[in-house]
């Protein structure tokens, strides 16, 4: 069985920026409705491509708005993270949506 996914960043949209949230929100509701196996997440810090500088809280949104879709990031640039606290967030990421976090 063949299972598509997307791979995703946060770029530059040229709109205010909780309304560039929203909107990439509602598109990967779509991605759910539609059947996508996953959706992944890049982590980027003061480049154009930057606007999802922490995956985990983005991703929270992601596992609020969504029934099927699993998800998680590209990367976690570790050596900006206490180990105990990102595996705090992944397990707890992962208890929320009831197993779907990759």
């Amino acid at each position: 069985m063949m299972r598509f996914g997307v791979f995703d960043h946060l770029d530059d949209s040229g709109q205010p920026l909780g309304k560039h949230f929203a909107e990439r929100l509602k598109l990967i509701e779509a991605y759910d409705r539609a059947g996508f196996y996953g959706y992944h997440l890049a982590e980027h810090h003061n480049t154009p491509l930057g606007y999802a500088p922490s995956p985990s809280v983005f991703l929270s949104a992601v596992a609020q708005r969504t029934k099927e879709l699993r998800f998680g990031p590209m990367v976690y640039l570790l050596p900006l993270y206490h180990p105990l606290r990102l595996i705090d967030e992944v397990c707890m990421l992962d208890q929320m949506s009831g197993g779907r976090f990759l």
